[in-house]
């Protein structure tokens, strides 16, 4: 056993909280920073984009940083987007003009895609098997507790100040220190001709499943990101429901994902990865029927729970199934670019379901986007029983 091997899982295990969600930390005070902003000529946009910018640039940029995982050094990066995280996290506490806070959440949003990147792809490097599987499982639940933790958190200090949510990214400083005391650099093969961000070479060495997973990926997360995107609007219009109680709210579905996370190796035994993402979809889609017919706040919370069952298995499926079609010497580029399907979806989102509000209203675009996914998990079941899938075993 290498030393230092709880600190550095644990290390790992924390820098998870500060992925997935990161963006959605500020959630709970997108309608204050609305308010704060409305001299511009459209304050509500602007307020989602602060939101939602980070995924862009983690769309953009995930790539380059599996890229430069390969070539210089999981730990490097790991170390660089760490202190990234933290300078640039914080500007909307301090900064005045939106268009530099906005600078910022792009900046951000480099630094996620990176530690998500090496995060993943030093829990392929450090484990294999059932302890991969395992892991992979932790991984997904404490990336579900930073959501309820900071989230939550979020949402209490949005109510003493829309600036103070920005504060909660320095936590990335303490992980800092734990991961230049513990994280080793694995030891790994270069590909022959070295490693190349995109060529021909590269191309013809991503298995055609791993593609099919960069398109679930995709889908997955723009209908993940209904959540923390559209929820806020649709819980403050309700009456006396404070960003106290949103950030709670939507913080209540890392609960449960938390629980179905952690119950991810006993569930990956027994099925394989089209199954458990077919199940996925159909926990969200009750979840998401819930909240289309919500008229209260404990209602939408209920929703909310149901759905976190199928988001706790899902960011663990979809990375394990990725990790294990991966060949190990280009396995941070593939993994950056699994970030930057994951991360673009999240950014799609709101752009996605745009006409359908149009059309109806958000109540209905849930229960729409329900009956959609009730339909894929059919599809993926189906193809599962006839043996499409099982080269990724």
């Amino acid at each position: 056993m290498k030393p230092y091997e709880g600190l550095r899982r644990s290390t790992l295990l924390l820098g998870s909280t500060l992925t997935v969600m990161a963006g959605a930390i500020i959630a709970p005070a997108l309608p204050e920073i609305s308010r704060a902003f409305d001299h511009l000529a459209d304050p509500e946009l602007m307020s989602k984009l602060i939101l939602t910018l980070p995924a862009l640039f983690i769309a953009l940029l995930a790539p380059v940083a599996g890229y430069f995982v390969d070539w210089s050094g999981r730990k490097k990066v790991l170390l660089f987007s760490l202190l990234l995280y933290a300078l640039a996290g914080t500007t909307g506490a301090y900064l005045s003009n939106i268009y530099f806070i906005l600078v910022g959440r792009a900046l951000l949003g480099i630094s996620v895609g990176a530690l998500m990147t090496s995060i993943i792809t030093l829990i392929g490097d450090y484990f294999e098997g059932p302890q991969r599987s395992a892991f992979m499982g932790y991984q997904a639940a404490f990336a579900s507790t930073g959501g309820l933790i900071f989230i939550s958190t979020g949402g209490f200090l949005a109510d003493l100040h829309w600036r103070f949510p920005f504060l909660i990214y320095s936590v990335s400083l303490v992980i800092l220190v734990m991961a230049m005391v513990s994280v080793y650099e694995p030891r790994r093969t270069q590909p022959a001709g070295g490693v190349r961000l995109i060529s021909l070479d590269l191309l013809r060495r991503i298995p055609a499943q791993a593609l099919w997973v960069y398109v679930i990926a995709f889908f997955s997360f723009a209908v993940f990101y209904m959540i923390p995107v559209q929820l806020p609007f649709m819980l403050s219009s309700l009456p006396d429901v404070s960003n106290t109680q949103v950030g709670i709210a939507i913080a209540f579905m890392n609960i449960t994902a938390i629980i179905m996370a952690f119950s991810y190796p006993f569930v990956k035994k027994r099925l394989d990865f089209p199954y458990i993402m077919g199940l996925v979809y159909i926990l969200v889609a009750c979840g998401y029927a819930i909240i289309s017919i919500s008229e209260s706040y404990w209602m939408m919370v209920a929703g909310i729970l149901t759905g976190g069952l199928g988001f706790g298995m899902q960011m663990a499926n979809i990375n394990l199934w990725l990790v294990n079609l991966a060949p190990a010497e280009i396995r941070g580029t593939l993994v950056g670019y699994l970030n930057t399907c994951i991360f673009f979806g999240m950014f799609m989102s709101p752009v996605l379901l745009q006409p359908l509000v149009g059309l109806t209203d958000l109540h209905a675009s849930f229960s729409l986007v329900a009956i959609l996914l009730v339909l894929l998990a059919f599809i993926l079941m189906y193809s599962g029983k006839r043996g499409y899938w099982r080269s990724a075993e």
